[in-house]
């Protein structure tokens, strides 16, 4: 699940939000979701802590997993983080002056349809008079937009959301190419990649994310008696 997916520029095409933030992210709660199915999590033996393992001149070799982990959870709080500040200020924007949108033409009696973007005006309205009257009605309604976004700091808050959201990516690029040496790393590493990768409820019974969850649970379990 990408972090930035459907945040638009703030002087590009709208989309819709919720008025607030509440709760973790999609990724977040899927995770802790996961770690919440664990005996070692329970137990509170998911140590994030550098473990070893032996290596063949009996040296102790530092798992990175857990380290990597513990940087990809603090990179995912500090997503969130920006990512409820953008929507606050957004909500706001929205709040004060709506989105830069124009109402379509349409018959009495049916509901009222909105464009906001060029290409649905377009779509809708045959080309002629009332188009142009329209384009240019939202191309002035889009200026504002962009003025007030960068006056109240909607447009500083989404680049600060999409910078965090790339540093996420990039951990969990990290995390998953990184070869794990305990049964924990390797258990992280598989938490991380379901928490991502997983589909919906409705396809998680099927191949491989069973198989997937079942081989975590498999780990789990030795993890928790070793």
């Amino acid at each position: 699940m990408d972090p930035n997916a459907s945040r638009s520029e703030a002087g590009g095409t709208s989309r819709s939000i919720a008025p607030e933030t509440t709760g973790a992210a999609p990724t977040r709660r899927r995770l802790l979701a996961l770690m919440g199915s664990l005996a070692t999590a329970s137990n509170q033996r998911i140590d994030t802590a550098p473990t070893t393992t032996a290596s063949s001149s009996r040296t102790p070799t530092p798992d990175p997993i857990p380290s990597l982990f513990a940087e990809y959870q603090t990179l995912l709080t500090n997503h969130e983080a920006a990512l409820a500040e953008a929507d606050w200020l957004e909500a706001g924007l929205v709040a004060d002056i709506g989105y830069p949108r124009v109402r379509l033409p349409s018959a009495a009696g049916i509901r009222a349809r909105f464009a906001a973007d060029w290409a649905t005006i377009e779509q809708h309205v045959p080309q002629g008079r009332q188009r142009e009257r329209l384009q240019r009605a939202f191309q002035r309604r889009q200026r504002l937009w962009v003025e007030a976004a960068v006056n109240t700091g909607l447009t500083a808050a989404l680049a600060r959301e999409a910078a965090a959201g790339d540093d996420v990516l990039a951990a969990v690029s990290t995390l998953l190419a990184t070869p794990a040496s305990t049964a924990t790393g390797i258990m992280l590493k598989l938490l991380v990649l379901l928490s991502w990768q997983e589909p919906g409820a409705s396809l998680r019974d099927t191949s491989p994310w069973r198989e997937l969850r079942l081989i975590l649970s498999d780990l789990d379990a030795l993890t928790a008696w070793s």
